[in-house]
């Protein structure tokens, strides 16, 4: 099995139910703790922020992914190895794996804009070995073998768009599992301070305006 996800047709099925599924947090990883999660009312986390975990089973293939999304600037794990790409979001996995296989590979579907794959200390684990970004298909971490009760470090790329519910997968050397739901860019985009500042002054203006009808 190729271990680059591709979304196709058959897929379509997976990501409406990404989109339908709550987030979890029956894990206790210190990402989904961490301060500056973005937070536009439309995240499955508390609040509509985008935070959470999704679990995964396929065999001995077990565990579960702790994500969120970061606010351009509001990365807090600088100095741990990763820069953000100024002025984007980034997004933030840890991967846990609770089964006798040795995870070997994980991946977000991308249908739209990302950039600046990596990873970083800040969150302690394993290291990824080689990691690759297809543009409109995967950002794909590639590991030596992640053990029974081990996890990555932080798992990481920047993107221009705001998150929708998505999918990945998890592969060892002989299964892989569908992680649902994750986050991963939308096709909105962040709106430049100077368009917010132009609409709230726009929004005032009708204020005023109805006021003195």
């Amino acid at each position: 099995m190729s271990q680059k996800l591709r979304i196709s047709l058959s897929h379509l099925l997976l990501i409406s139910l990404a989109c339908a599924m709550p987030a979890s947090f029956a894990s206790a990883g210190p990402l989904l703790s961490a301060p500056n999660i973005f937070d536009n009312d439309a995240g499955p986390g508390p609040g509509g922020a985008w935070v959470g975990s999704s679990s995964f089973t396929q065999g001995t293939l077990q565990g579960y992914v702790d994500y969120a999304v970061f606010g351009p600037g509001q990365f807090p794990y600088s100095g741990t190895g990763y820069t953000p790409t100024s002025g984007e979001l980034t997004y933030v996995f840890q991967v846990y794996e609770t089964g006798a296989a040795p995870l070997s590979s994980f991946s977000v579907a991308l249908t739209d804009l990302a950039d600046n794959i990596g990873a970083f200390t800040g969150l302690t684990g394993d290291a990824p070995n080689s990691m690759n970004l297809a543009a409109l298909s995967s950002a794909t971490w590639h590991f030596a073998g992640i053990a029974q009760n081990g996890n990555s470090e932080g798992l990481v790329f920047s993107s221009i768009r705001v998150p929708q519910n998505l999918l990945g997968t998890v592969i060892d050397t002989g299964q892989s599992s569908y992680v649902i739901p994750l986050p991963s860019p939308s096709a909105i985009s962040i709106p430049e301070p100077a368009t917010v500042g132009l609409s709230l002054l726009a929004g005032l203006t009708l204020l005023a305006r109805r006021r003195t009808v």
